[in-house]
């Protein structure tokens, strides 16, 4: 007998039909589809066809991360452009953190109308530990004790949606953070592939990804545009943070301009 796999409430992918651009958009690390949930839904209601998978490895259970490795990630990325680009015109991928490298990437390996990548932790070092961690200790706690989770529920009333909270793992598999650091690894090496225009939007207050980080990807990518936006209020979520809005006027007007 298959042995039942738990789904986390609120993690699947979402699909929308919509004109000819296509948007891929990526969510981050130990999270699921419900992190960029709001921006698909601000993309779709401008028209455009939006599609947000959910990562392998994410929105079970916390152990479903030590069977992914950095490849697996991108293979699904690479499959929703695939698809996207299948059904629509142009294609443009969208990722926050985790989900940005793999814009990130997407950009360097395909032909994208254009790239945004949001708060993509493009130098991970206090990740790099975890590379011999792992063999010591299985999980290590990740509770959000921030005031995000609560402003995020508040929102979600203010919405009329299920107060759900976040919808990520508290528990982080050591082994799928050692792999997060790989793909940055990654990442970071083919940045000079990327040739399309591209967003980048970091905020000072993160602290999770020093918006410094924002200046090593622009100085190293190969794209002619290359728009950079520092956010002031936000942490690190920047997608359902207190300037989700702005975030969503900035990917929309972009993807206006390049899509």
């Amino acid at each position: 007998m298959m042995a039942f796999i738990p789904y986390m409430d609120g993690a699947e992918p979402y699909f929308h039909a919509g004109g000819p651009v296509g948007c891929l958009v990526l969510h981050g690390f130990a999270a699921t589809p419900d992190e960029v949930r709001w921006l698909g839904q601000h993309l779709a209601a401008r028209g455009h066809t939006v599609f947000a998978p959910r990562l392998p490895g994410h929105g079970m259970t916390p152990a479903a991360l030590r069977r992914i490795r950095w490849e697996d990630w991108y293979a699904a990325a690479l499959d929703g452009y695939r698809l996207l680009a299948s059904i629509c015109a142009r294609v443009c991928v969208v990722g926050h953190s985790m989900g940005g490298l793999l814009s990130l990437l997407l950009a360097g390996d395909c032909d994208v109308a254009c790239a945004a990548a949001l708060a993509a932790p493009i130098e991970l070092h206090a990740a790099r530990r975890a590379r011999w961690l792992r063999f010591v200790l299985a999980y290590t706690d990740h509770s959000d004790r921030s005031g995000f989770p609560a402003r995020l529920r508040e929102e979600q009333a203010r919405r009329g949606e299920p107060v759900r909270g976040r919808v990520r793992y508290d528990r982080w598999a050591t082994q799928g953070v050692a792999e997060l650091y790989a793909l940055s690894q990654v990442a970071h090496a083919r940045l000079p592939l990327v040739k399309a225009p591209l967003l980048l939007v970091y905020s000072r207050n993160d602290h999770v990804v020093p918006a410094g980080q924002m200046s090593i990807v622009a100085d190293r990518v190969a794209s002619q545009i290359v728009e950079r936006h520092e956010l002031h209020k936000s942490g690190h979520i920047l997608p359902q943070d207190c300037e989700h809005e702005k975030v969503f006027q900035l990917v929309d007007d972009f993807i206006a301009r390049y899509g």
